[in-house]
């Protein structure tokens, strides 16, 4: 073979890789664009000289100053309740320590009116992350306990917030037009977590909350809460508040924000790792789930409410037998 037969296509070749890389090279000055410009939040935002990374203390034990007599206290786990029992741990030791009884109660042990006979038995009920929407009879039993003077504890991260419009369970308008119930309590709670990129505790999403008012706030220099929501109230009390630097991640705005509130027997905490074992302890933890503690069994709900309620008002379907609820 003649040795142009094989220099044409070498050369051919290397023209063919210099087209592509000067191409490649060109495109952004041709079309105006950049770059990938890589960057993330922390880069972006984060003064380092003016950020304060405090490692807060952990130490303390978890008390009740309440010497309530013994009160019956439910653990939602009907609505897919997306908390461990590990994170619930804390809590539920501690309302058992000091002689209160404690009860989650199962999808199964909630349908059709079995969900108001056991609200009738209780003193307290607590909520968290629920991940299947309560029906309007269900809703109607959760107000109904509530203005009997049982009290309530809504606990919520963001991602439930998201999923469901406003805090779990649906507090917009349901489907068949029926009030949603933090509507009703004056409760409301934004989409998005909280972050603050000059004081924090560990991460940026590792925010610090100071005291408001109310019992909630009792003996609370401050508390760490950990990707939390930001919740407000309209008529009540706003316990905790994330400080003035701290920004909502949905509208990068910097404000106080509400971590904490309660409206007479209700009280919404946008938050749930603060329960956990490994936080607990950290800074003033301890002190805030004892306030809760003390909270869920300081009411005077009135015997036998709400009211037990109609096949219809309770979602339909017949009303299976009630198993024994579990107790811790």
């Amino acid at each position: 073979m003649p040795a142009r037969d094989l220099v044409a296509p070498a050369v051919a070749f290397v023209v063919l890789v210099a087209a592509i890389v000067g191409g490649a090279a060109a495109v952004p000055f041709v079309t105006g664009g950049d770059s990938t410009d890589v960057t993330n939040l922390a880069d972006r935002q984060t003064d380092m000289d003016a950020a304060t990374v405090a490692e807060a203390e952990s130490q303390g034990e978890i008390t009740m100053d309440s010497d309530a007599e013994s009160k019956t206290v439910l653990v939602d786990r009907a609505h897919a309740n997306r908390i461990s029992d590990e994170k619930l741990s804390t809590l539920v030791t501690t309302l058992v320590a000091n002689g209160h009884e404690v009860e989650f109660v199962t999808q199964e042990q909630a349908r059709g009116t079995a969900w108001n006979e056991s609200l009738r038995s209780a003193d307290a009920l607590v909520i968290a992350n629920p991940n299947r929407p309560y029906t309007p009879g269900q809703l109607a039993g959760v107000q109904a306990f509530a203005e009997a003077g049982g009290r309530v504890v809504m606990l919520s991260d963001p991602a439930s917030i998201q999923q469901f419009g406003i805090f779990g369970f649906g507090f917009q308008r349901q489907s068949n037009d029926a009030p949603a119930l933090a509507s009703e309590f004056g409760l409301s709670a934004q989409s998005g977590y909280l972050f603050n990129m000059h004081q924090y505790q560990q991460t940026f999403k590792s925010v610090y909350a100071t005291p408001g008012t109310g019992p909630l706030a009792a003996g609370v220099d401050r508390v760490v809460v950990r990707d939390a929501a930001a919740v407000s109230v309209a008529d009540g009390q706003t316990a905790l508040q994330a400080g003035e630097r701290t920004r909502l991640s949905t509208t990068r705005r910097a404000d106080t924000y509400g971590v904490a509130v309660r409206s007479g027997s209700v009280a919404m905490v946008g938050d749930t790792d603060f329960l956990t074992p490994e936080s607990a302890y950290v800074a003033d933890n301890e002190v805030f789930i004892g306030n809760l503690a003390d909270f869920l069994v300081s009411g005077e709900k009135t015997e036998n409410a709400p009211a037990p309620p109609s096949e219809r008002s309770a979602g339909g379907g017949a009303a299976p037998p009630r198993p024994p609820a579990e107790r811790a």
